[in-house]
């Protein structure tokens, strides 16, 4: 009897330490599917690619890359002596033509004082027409100069705001033309995470939740708040042919991959150029409320360096 009670003893044991890790694992998998989190983060800020609006050699550049700058200091300049010459040239067709004007405004007032009386129609008309004529040349050389002037300015280009030079790849004496982007400027202040989270993720994301951001390699933990969330993502499976027609590739019903939808996240505190654009993170949405901010366990610890091969 005693024997009988003991195998019973060790079968139920044995159930309920089965059930107990079947409960573990069940929780652990719902967890890991459906809570909000992704490993899939990265931190971004807005970036301004910065391209000349004129085009010549380079005279001088006045930054290095990654150097911090401020709203309005110059970054490099263009043949600003050729521009300085050209608006030269511009004035003094600005200053002939302001005579000439003076000339035939004087000479049209004459004729028109004088009238039918000691001249004919035709030659009061035509002081009149000389004198718009020479008012047109004005107008259009005043607007060369004005051209000129915006030339000059825009030679020497400035940061639009503060922030980074990034990625700089101009240099002294090199010819660089319109609009061709020579520098990116990383905006301060402007960083914020971009979160790629899981579709079935998303039920419990919205605008206002609070979120937890640990950068890959680190234990520091930011907090911030979900500012909004993508209204669409591509179609990667539905395309058009050359006649419109929709074409959808065929897809494995028994291997569905979840889509990824970008989830944006507004930082508490700025973080600077610490984590740069581009870096990865780990983000959890907590919910209404942050958690209880404490120093990482060995456990935690552990799991963060195991986050970076998954």
């Amino acid at each position: 009897m005693k024997i009988l009670v003991k195998k019973v003893a060790r079968y139920a044991i044995t159930f309920i330490l089965v059930i107990i890790a079947i409960v573990i694992v069940f929780r652990t998998w719902v967890y890991y599917t459906e809570s909000p989190w992704t490993r899939d983060a990265k931190f971004s800020a807005d970036v301004v690619a910065i391209a000349p609006d004129v085009t010549g050699l380079i005279t001088h550049v006045n930054v290095h890359d990654n150097q911090y700058v401020k709203q309005g200091e110059t970054l490099f300049e263009i043949d600003r002596p050729r521009f300085t010459e050209a608006l030269n040239e511009a004035q003094a067709d600005v200053d002939y033509y302001q005579a000439v004007v003076a000339e035939k405004r004087r000479e049209a007032n004459r004729r028109n004082q004088l009238g039918g009386v000691a001249l004919s129609r035709e030659a009061v008309e035509q002081a009149n027409n000389d004198l718009q004529t020479s008012e047109h040349q004005l107008a259009k050389a005043s607007a060369a100069r004005d051209l000129a002037q915006i030339d000059l300015v825009r030679a020497v280009v400035k940061a639009p705001a503060d922030g980074w030079i990034t990625n700089l790849n101009v240099y002294g004496g090199e010819f660089i033309n319109r609009g061709s982007v020579a520098v990116a400027l990383v905006k301060d202040r402007t960083f914020y995470v971009t979160a790629y989270l899981e579709e079935t993720k998303l039920h419990a994301v919205r605008p206002g939740l609070r979120a937890e951001i640990t950068p890959l390699g680190s234990n520091l933990k930011l907090r911030g708040t979900v500012e909004s969330v993508a209204a669409g993502v591509t179609n990667s499976s539905s395309s058009s042919d050359g006649k419109g027609m929709a074409t959808i590739d065929s897809n494995l019903e028994w291997v569905r991959l979840a889509q990824r939808v970008p989830v944006r996240i507004h930082l508490d505190e700025q973080v600077g150029n610490h984590f740069p654009a581009g870096t990865t993170a780990t983000v959890i949405i907590t919910g209404e409320k942050d958690r209880a901010d404490k120093a990482p366990s060995p456990l935690e610890k552990l799991t963060n360096r195991l986050r970076e091969f998954g």
